[in-house]
């Protein structure tokens, strides 16, 4: 599955027909720019009894291709392998699978070929429901500053990992010195948040995010107990300042776990939202509804590594 309308894909769409050439009698490639082609695409694989799914396109893609994956196809679901072919390829990243889409495709089809499994891990992906979008099914979920964050990335018109980085560093650098970038970017939200019926004792958050996946880019893994159990994700409420939560920087690298009063943090199966209107991701793609938003476990889904 190739999505043409990616960053990367539109800026090489050669790529579609490389990887048409490495797949040969292997599999079937099919370029999806619509939900009707979209639809069309998982019918046919369905029929055909795919039991391995490559989406290039990056995270936005992966969600929007997962989504479709939980409106039309009963469990279990091929496996799953997403190329490094978007903006955004966090999940990718997070299974640490490098490389150019065609190094990728390649890596699974000598496995294949060589009769040897391919890895594979499971995750339990994030139901996101809300009044307008509907039910969205991702990898991460955020709030607040992750949604600040990407507004401004996407409005570079380059949207490059090193412009992501250099955003990154400059937003860091404003929150500790107080500079007017930080302040544009990180206001606080009123929100009521309940983690699995427990109210969090806080009304204004930074942000909130949630995943399936312990990484949001750059080795930034704030979301480190999302496989403590199973069926389970983990979120963070920030609650501390923008400077408070640039010079924990370091220790979110280092996966260090969250603390008072800067964060509070659950491993939850169902995470509900309250304010009138509430902005939020779901693995880079935008979204705006009116409260509450909810998110709960959402299918299994096996992310092939290689």
């Amino acid at each position: 599955m190739s999505n043409p309308r990616s960053w990367r894909n539109r800026r090489h769409p050669e790529t579609a027909e490389r990887l048409r050439r490495l797949l040969g009698d292997s599999g079937e490639l099919r370029e999806a720019a619509t939900p009707e082609a979209l639809a069309a695409a998982l019918a046919a694989f369905r029929r055909a009894g795919a039991d391995a799914l490559v989406v290039n396109g990056g995270d936005g893609t992966l969600h929007v291709v997962a989504t479709a994956l939980a409106a039309s196809w009963e469990p279990p679901w091929p496996r799953l392998l997403p190329l490094p072919g978007g903006a955004m390829n966090t999940v990718a990243a997070a299974h640490r699978i490098s490389g150019t889409p065609e190094a990728v495709l390649g890596r699974l089809l000598q496995l294949r070929r060589s009769g040897s499994p391919a890895p594979a891990v499971e995750r339990d992906l994030l139901r996101v429901e809300a009044e307008g979008p509907g039910p969205q099914v991702g990898f991460l979920f955020g709030t607040g500053l992750a949604v600040s964050f990407l507004e401004a990335w996407y409005a570079t018109g380059h949207p490059t990992a090193a412009r992501a980085l250099w955003l990154l560093l400059r937003v860091a650098g404003s929150a500790v010195l107080g500079g007017p970038l930080a302040e544009r970017l990180t206001r606080l939200d009123s929100l009521r948040v309940t983690a699995d019926g427990e109210e969090w004792p806080a009304d204004a958050f930074l942000s909130v995010v949630a995943g399936a996946i312990p990484e949001m880019g750059f080795g930034l893994s704030p979301l480190t107990r999302c496989d403590e159990q199973p069926g389970f994700f983990h979120a963070v409420g920030v609650t501390g300042s923008a400077a408070q939560l640039a010079l924990r920087i370091p220790a979110v690298w280092l996966r260090r776990p969250w603390r008072r009063p800067l964060a509070v943090d659950a491993v939850a199966r169902d995470l509900s939202l309250e304010a009138p209107a509430i902005r939020y991701t779901v693995d880079g793609d935008l979204y705006q509804a009116p409260g509450p938003v909810r998110v709960r476990t959402g299918p299994l889904a096996e992310v092939l590594v290689v």
